[in-house]
């Protein structure tokens, strides 16, 4: 049996769709994020960390598994992964850990647990595999998937209340209630998830008044810019309707920021009360507390709004951790969300029964240099249908789009990726190394592209027969009143 009782505590705070280029903790404009900054300042940041795919549940799969999410064979947000996958969880619960996951984590199909011991409330988005959907209608130039161009516009953004902001406030009580009464003589892993800052930006007022009259950056948009898309952008332009909706007005980019800003702020206020009742009830001292989020967010960069893209605003995150043992300070080195498992294994002294992609943070968190290692996110389905990969070694970084040309940028001399050097000779070298990542039989191409498409129509009849049945795997919260509060 493994020994625990050295083992710390485990708080892991994830945010869904926060750029940290909007977050003045990172580095960044328009959030007052004083609760990440002061995580930043008593611990370590990892300021070139990225997401293993840009978008939800993929993202999640590589977070639980430490896996790429072609190898979950998870590519969009209608896919479930292998129960027989075993996660962090799995691990920490063997280890004796009491595992608990209050919030999102969008797991979908019939494991709503993914090795957690329980959830203490039911997930935001539905369980079903009801999100997956294939190329638009070539023949139809008015289609598009999803019209999401209104939440990014100035009508439609301001004070007020939505499903998600009460969804976080229950995630957030119950996360409140866990830490207060931890069980005594093991250690935890909780996992809080909130939905915010994600979309739509409608902001409790407090937190709207304190930004609604905020300068905030606005993007640059070069003259040429419509030439400078890539066919992955083109996809994406036509999947949200963005050929015909523009959010490029200054309007609208302001609100989308202030909005975005504003719940940024919410939820970091969220991080200092967990923080707080750690101090509270003497557990700070044991716990290790870990900031993350899914994926970023473009809020009208390179005129593209929400995730999926390859682009820095889209597929970096921020990552922060602090407590027992962690060194103070800031790793430039390039890492992935899908770092995290194989570094709590390393924690805690497990060794994963398969290798993980995902490679351990733990040396820098004791102030070892990590080695300069290519970092891979990737993207495969929704708008695209085929495989793309983005590859990040120090300063240089590739898109890699299937049977497309390819964008290579120095993020040190172009941080806004507007220079491609693809295909010019005197960057061959490390374009040629960083497409070898990709094309060295690490990632089976043609299996990729026939497997995203050949799931579609398999997920449809599911769909179809659950609808008829009115059948259901959304989690279910166990509650005992009779046990709670003063009944003796």
């Amino acid at each position: 049996m493994t020994d625990n009782s050295a083992h710390p505590n485990i708080l892991i705070v994830m945010a869904d769709q926060m750029t940290p280029f909007m977050l003045e903790a990172c580095g960044g404009f328009g959030a007052r994020t004083k609760n990440l900054k002061a995580l930043a300042d008593r611990g370590l940041q990892f300021t070139n960390a990225y997401s293993p795919s840009p978008i939800c549940v993929p993202a999640r799969s590589c977070f639980m598994t430490g896996q790429y999410m072609s190898r979950t064979g998870c590519y969009d947000n209608g896919d479930p992964y292998h129960s027989f996958i075993p996660t962090f969880a799995h691990y920490l619960t063997n280890a004796g850990y009491d595992t608990v996951l209050t919030g999102k984590m969008h797991f979908v199909g019939a494991d709503q647990l993914h090795g957690y011991q329980r959830r203490l409330n039911t997930d935001v988005y539905p369980s079903g595999f009801i999100w997956s959907y294939p190329l638009l209608d070539e023949n139809d130039p008015e289609a598009f998937a999803f019209d999401f161009a209104p939440q990014y516009q100035a009508q439609n953004i301001g004070p007020g209340w939505s499903d998600e902001l009460q969804y976080d406030e229950e995630t957030h009580l119950r996360a409140l209630e866990y830490l207060r009464y931890a069980p005594a003589g093991r250690p935890f892993m909780l996992t809080v998830s909130y939905t915010n800052p994600h979309p739509p930006y409608i902001v409790p007022r407090k937190y709207w008044d304190m930004y609604k009259d905020s300068d905030v950056k606005l993007p640059h948009y070069p003259d040429n810019m419509d030439e400078l898309y890539s066919e992955f952008d083109r996809a994406f332009l036509r999947w949200y309707g963005l050929d015909r909706k523009s959010i490029r007005d200054p309007e609208h980019l302001t609100a989308m920021r202030r909005g975005f800003a504003a719940l940024a702020h919410y939820v970091d206020d969220k991080l200092g009360e967990l923080v707080d009742v750690l101090e509270e009830t003497g557990l700070d001292d044991n716990t290790l507390v870990i900031f993350v989020s899914d994926h970023g967010e473009m809020l009208g960069e390179k005129g593209l709004i929400q995730k999926r893209s390859l682009y820095e605003w889209s597929a970096r995150i921020p990552m922060i951790m602090a407590g027992p043992g962690v060194t103070q300070g800031e790793v430039t080195t390039p890492v992935s969300l899908m770092d995290l498992p194989r570094t709590l294994l390393d924690l805690v002294g497990v060794e994963p029964v398969t290798p993980m992609d995902g490679r351990s943070l733990l040396p820098a968190m004791t102030g070892q240099k990590l080695e300069e290692i290519p970092v891979v996110c990737e993207y495969h389905a929704e708008g695209i249908m085929r495989p793309c990969f983005m590859i990040r070694k120090g300063p240089w970084k590739l898109i890699y789009i299937h049977r497309s040309p390819s964008q290579l940028f120095n993020l040190d001399d172009d941080p806004g990726e507007w220079n491609n050097l693809s295909g010019q000779s005197t960057y061959s070298a490390i374009e040629a190394e960083l497409t070898t990542v990709v094309t060295d039989g690490s990632f089976d191409l043609d299996f990729i592209e026939q497997d995203v498409w050949a799931r579609l129509a398999q997920k449809q009849v599911v769909n179809e027969a659950m609808a008829k049945n009115n059948t259901h795997w959304d989690y279910k919260v166990d509650s005992d009143a009779a046990g709670k509060y003063v009944r003796v």
